[in-house]
């Protein structure tokens, strides 16, 4: 049995054909091909007593009607491409579509530099909503060199991983800063009292596997910050991290770990309600300068702390519901380095006089430079009797609502030499402060004035504007008038700063 089979001749002198298109006005001209005659020949097939007659192109036929499926697909999307172009093209001015048509060829160019320059922030939060998904898969891949900063969602860190594989992204050598964020209203968000032993049994809320995943795909990381609880070891693989912020829980074991490894380690906040972890070990991280603990944390590893003399800031949070375990430690702290205290700040909303000074000692902070006191009440009380410590540059009393021109005026005789006051929100002082601090400037005979920083003290700002031309302008060599052009965040809970220079 035998057949005669059709066979396709391709023309020698085919040419593909591209179609041009001209631009103006927004109007697209399509350039149409000329349809080519063809004919038709007649074969016979035989076998099993059949015949059919097929059709048979000629030599001068194009074999375009038989292109790939492949082929044709790559067609849909130039055209979706052509159409979406075509979009943006339309929203930008004529002259602004004549530079690009006459530099097209610098336009990848130009959108990398770009890029690097307004995308340092690789953002997973966001990213699927700005970008679909061939538009991410081509940022990642001309930017996985250039990103500076990486915000993962901790409890889709898989989903987030995979996106990147899909690209082709592999390590993102450039990214010093990382953020394990969980997402708004998610019910897997990390809660400290959910881990009251604070041991390795206690339950995870997320995947942790994913973890392992990050230190080789950001390997000169030097700052994390951690809203997810950690029950693995992955953190102390970062060789070059210098900043650690866990807001979440996690594991002795995993702890330890960090505080073991991470030598270049300078910067360490557990802001997490556990009171029972240890920190042996701390002692390993001789790079370490900056430690903040809960108050029960501190109280229960105070001794492992206060060896650590290289500090130079101590933080104390979640003070306000521990009123008595706040001082004893703010206590024990002076004891030991009071003669090294530069600079205090405390948010004192939970403590309920101003007798906490007296408690705390604060008059023995004799090289103190700067004393910040927030929500602070002074309770009529006399400053002389409350152990109110001497300020050499500058003190800021902020949401003191009770303090009182006179009280005011006992600081600033306690306080000679004074460079800046800030008073903040402090509604029961007059003009009359002024004129008194004024006074008690020119008798001390300085060769700098005082500088009063106000913010929402508007009696003060009002009296010092109006009285300004006949008055206030021939005082300026003992007196100076500022107001806080950005408000800062209010402090919280207790920062100590240490001058460890000899």
């Amino acid at each position: 049995m035998w057949s005669l089979s059709p066979r396709l001749f391709k023309s020698p002198e085919r040419k593909e054909r591209l179609v041009k298109f001209q631009v103006e006005d927004g109007s697209v001209v399509g350039m149409e091909t000329p349809q080519k005659t063809r004919r038709i020949h007649q074969a016979a097939q035989i076998g099993d007593d059949l015949t059919a007659t097929l059709e048979r192109p000629s030599k001068n036929y194009s074999s375009e009607r038989f292109i790939s499926l492949t082929k044709l697909d790559k067609e849909d999307k130039k055209e979706e491409d052509f159409w979406e172009l075509k979009k943006v093209f339309q929203k930008l001015d004529l002259s602004d579509q004549i530079l690009l048509y006459r530099s097209f060829r610098l336009l990848p160019a130009a959108c990398c530099t770009l890029w690097r320059i307004t995308r340092k922030r690789l953002d997973f939060r966001i990213l699927h909503k700005d970008l679909g998904e061939e538009s991410q898969k081509h940022l990642l891949v001309h930017m996985m060199d250039h990103f500076k900063y990486a915000y993962f969602v901790a409890d889709k860190l898989q989903e987030n991983l995979n996106v990147l594989e899909r690209a082709g992204v592999k390590s993102l050598i450039s990214v010093q800063h990382c953020e394990l964020l969980m997402e708004e209203n998610s019910v897997t968000k990390v809660k400290a009292s959910s881990h009251p032993a604070g041991g390795d049994s206690a339950g995870s809320r997320m995947a942790q596997w994913p973890l392992h995943a990050l230190p080789k795909l950001m390997r000169n990381l030097r700052r994390l910050k951690a809203n997810c609880e950690i029950q693995v070891h992955f953190i102390e693989h970062f060789q070059d991290l210098e900043l650690l912020v866990l807001y979440g829980f996690i594991s002795q074991t995993a702890l330890t770990g960090i505080l073991e490894r991470c030598h270049k380690l300078a910067r360490l906040f557990l802001r997490f309600d556990c009171d029972t972890l240890s920190l042996k070990f701390i002692d390993k991280c001789s790079s370490l300068r900056d430690l903040s603990l809960t108050t029960g944390l501190f109280a229960h590893q105070k001794d492992l702390v206060m060896k650590l003399t290289a500090l130079r800031l101590l933080e104390l949070t979640q003070c306000q519901t521990r009123y008595r375990l706040t001082l004893e430690s703010l206590q024990f702290i002076l004891n030991r380095r009071s003669d090294s205290v530069e600079l205090i700040q405390i948010d004192c909303k939970g403590f309920q006089d101003p007798n906490w000074m007296m408690e705390v000692g604060l008059d023995r902070c004799s090289r103190l430079r700067g004393l910040v006191l927030a929500n602070c009440y002074f309770c009529d009380r006399e400053i002389s009797r409350l152990s109110f410590p001497k300020v050499q540059k500058y003190i800021a009393l902020t949401n003191c609502h009770d303090i009182k021109d006179y009280q005011l005026l006992d600081v600033v005789r306690n306080c000679p030499g004074l460079n800046d006051i800030y008073l903040i929100d402090c509604p029961h002082l007059s003009w009359k402060v002024l004129q008194g601090i004024y006074r008690i400037r020119k008798s001390e005979n300085l060769s700098y004035p005082i500088t009063v920083i106000l913010s929402q003290c508007s009696e003060l700002r009002e009296a010092y504007q109006s009285m300004y031309s006949n008055y206030w302008c021939f005082k300026l060599s003992y007196l100076r008038i500022e107001r806080v052009i950005q408000q800062c965040q209010p402090i919280t809970d207790i920062q100590i700063f240490f001058n460890n220079s000899k």
